[in-house]
This record gives C-alpha cells, sequence and structure tokens, in this order.
C-alpha cells in the first residue's frame, strides 16, 4: 500500500510493482488496467521492460 491517499508518482508505482514482483513474480499479473493518471515515459518504458 502507498503511504499516501493523493495521486502517486512514477517512481512510487515502480517501487510497489518492484516488490509485487519478488514476492509473486510478474507470471502472477494477468492484467493491467489504469487511467490517465499512470502516463508518462519512465512509467510506460518500465512496465515494457517489466513484460518483456
Amino acid at each position: 500500500m502507498l503511504d499516501h491517499q493523493e495521486n502517486s508518482h512514477t517512481q512510487a508505482r515502480i517501487s510497489l510493482l518492484s516488490q509485487f514482483k519478488e514476492i509473486f513474480g510478474v507470471d502472477k499479473i494477468l492484467s493491467f488496467s489504469a487511467d490517465r493518471e499512470f502516463v508518462g515515459k519512465d512509467w510506460i518504458t518500465y512496465l515494457c521492460d517489466l513484460f518483456v
């Protein structure tokens, strides 16, 4: 869980997803959806690298 209730920033999302990956593995992610706040080159690059 994030330590705040506001919009998350890229590094917070990357950190959270990296922790999930370390505990459960990327193969446990069956789908991924997001709204308009989940944009940005660094975030999209991370996701592409994660799932490729």
